[in-house]
């Protein structure tokens, strides 16, 4: 009851290889202290769907280390074979250390050129759960962590004493869905699309 994703669990598929060709997309979502994660999609173009296959999931590591992370989990991925850059948290572009530089310019310079994710909550639910009632979206058994985050991925509970209810759902333990509503979001609106390569800019 009050699951922001409650079809999602029909769709976790056993763990399988990914076809060279297949396009790719990766969202990453900052975290320090809380987990740091790097989520990695594929598209089959020839049925239509996305397979979620990699989750990377740390926590205090310095951006440096990150990024050999980033790149050692996307080393199988070909030129020319993503659908668009990696996606970071919108959050993580404004200046906000004493050098001015955002966490995306920090991984600029070790060679990451990350795009932002949407910002829009209501639009990300609302794309998200187009995809799993449409059945496009699989997710690997692999991805523990955003399976678990899914289970308990719950809008807020509605109270008589609760004056700043706003129907979102409750901004914690979500630290993988976060990339994969960004995901989402750089797929087409119509799910039906993904089969011929269109996506959304």
């Amino acid at each position: 009851e009050g699951l922001v994703y409650p079809s999602a669990m029909r769709w976790i598929e056993d763990d399988m290889e990914i076809p060279k060709d297949w396009p790719r997309i990766c969202a990453y979502d900052y975290g320090l202290s809380d987990d740091s994660v790097f989520l990695f999609g594929a598209v089959d173009m020839k049925s239509g769907l996305i397979h979620i296959y990699k989750e990377i999931r740390t926590n205090n590591r310095s951006v440096e280390e990150l990024s050999k992370m980033f790149f050692e989990g996307s080393k199988d991925i070909p030129v020319g074979g993503w659908i668009c850059p990696p996606i970071i948290d919108p959050r993580s572009g404004p200046k906000r250390d004493y050098e001015k530089k955002s966490l995306a310019d920090h991984f600029l310079d070790y060679g990451i050129v990350f795009m932002p994710g949407q910002v829009n909550v209501d639009a990300r639910v609302y794309r998200l759960n187009t995809y799993f009632e449409c059945g496009k979206i699989r997710i690997m058994k692999c991805c523990e962590g955003l399976i678990k985050e899914l289970k308990n991925y719950k809008f807020q509970t509605k109270t008589l004493t609760n004056d700043s209810f706003d129907d979102k759902p409750v901004d914690k333990n979500n630290h993988a869905i976060n990339p994969l509503e960004w995901i989402a979001m750089e797929l087409p609106s119509d799910p039906r699309k993904l089969i011929s390569g269109i996506y959304d800019k």
